[in-house]
């Protein structure tokens, strides 16, 4: 009797043993597809870009944009920075300064930050209107040639046309602001 529940209990370890086996084994599997399911999605990111407003179609890469993109995000930066008012300047240059390329930072938020004040200390309000965008792909720079309507308080002041150079960074999928510079007015 003492024998055969020897052999009784060899009998359970040994199906509970091949029954780890075939738990352990499916695990090893569901971790293996897993692993290459999240492999593939770390290396094929999508993307969802949402400029403030589409006016052409664009694409983008973890690597490039085309010339469609860097026009339209080239004007959303000129409205934020020249569609201004005492009330909304703080607003505009923040949403701007959202953008502003890390190694940048030290030199565009300073400038940001004394325009916004004497913005609001000299109550001028600003409004631009483009004419003509110009892009140039490779170095990532956008010219934008409009009028530039200025009022400081009540008082209007003489429209001039403008020209500006936004210089933009496209690194690991995400789009930043070098700067905005005005262009001399003797330079074409």
């Amino acid at each position: 009797m003492l024998h055969r529940n020897k052999i009784d209990f060899i009998r359970i370890a040994k199906s509970l043993n091949t029954l780890l086996l075939i738990g352990f084994t499916l695990a090893m599997l569901s971790n293996t597809i897993l692993a290459g399911i999240a492999w593939m999605a770390y290396f094929n990111k999508s993307r969802t870009l949402v400029p403030p407003a589409i006016s052409a179609a664009f694409t983008v890469s973890d690597t490039a944009v085309d010339d469609a993109y860097l026009q339209q995000m080239a004007e959303y930066f000129a409205f934020l920075k020249l569609n201004v008012t005492p009330a909304s300047v703080d607003h505009q240059y923040k949403q701007l300064a959202s953008y502003i390329d890390e190694a940048d930072w030290h030199v565009m938020q300073p400038l940001l930050v004394d325009e916004a004040a004497m913005i609001k200390k000299q109550n001028i309000s600003s409004h631009f209107t483009i004419s003509t965008t110009q892009v140039a792909l490779d170095e990532r720079l956008v010219k934008i040639t409009g009028t530039l309507t200025k009022y400081v308080g009540n008082r209007p002041l003489a429209p001039e046309t403008l020209s500006y150079i936004i210089a933009m960074n496209y690194s690991h999928g995400q789009l930043s602001l070098k700067t905005i510079k005005k262009v001399p007015k003797d330079v074409k």
